[in-house]
């Protein structure tokens, strides 16, 4: 008996462990949707090499869906990208009242082009702003 309470306490530690592994331990691909939240990162398994890809910032003031504002607003995410040489790449990519939803970028000397595609939730005036995720995609060009 206490050698089966012993083997369930040891399966429930490693469990919460599993469960305990930082966002950082994502992996994702070429070409692939990729949402990340502020300070979040990931991997992008890049062409010969390994991406490191994390959100510095996301920052919103497009107008409210359930109010009419005179100006569209914007929403403004900062990027900085690792390569596995350790140089970095920091890019400010935006949607709504700016032109600058993608951006080149140059990694172990093989560029890729970085596009934000959207930034959610919506802002709604009537509910509180909850944790936004931006969303990105980093293709080979």
């Amino acid at each position: 008996m206490k050698t089966l309470l012993f083997l369930l306490a040891i399966w429930g530690l490693l469990g919460l462990v599993q469960c305990s592994k930082k966002d950082s331990d994502q992996v994702a691909a070429l070409d692939q949707t990729i949402k990340l939240q502020n300070k979040q990162s990931t991997t992008v398994k890049a062409v010969g090499t390994d991406v490191q890809l994390t959100i510095t910032k996301i920052s919103d003031s497009r107008c409210p869906s359930d109010v009419t504002c005179v100006w569209g607003g914007q929403a403004n995410v900062n990027v900085e990208l690792r390569d596995k040489a350790g140089t970095l790449q920091a890019t400010d990519l935006c949607l709504g009242a700016c032109q600058n939803d993608s951006a080149t970028v140059t990694l172990d000397a093989v560029p890729y082009w970085l596009t934000l595609t959207a930034v959610d939730p919506y802002p709604v005036s009537s509910a509180p702003s909850p944790t936004q995720t931006a969303a990105l995609r980093l293709t080979r060009q």
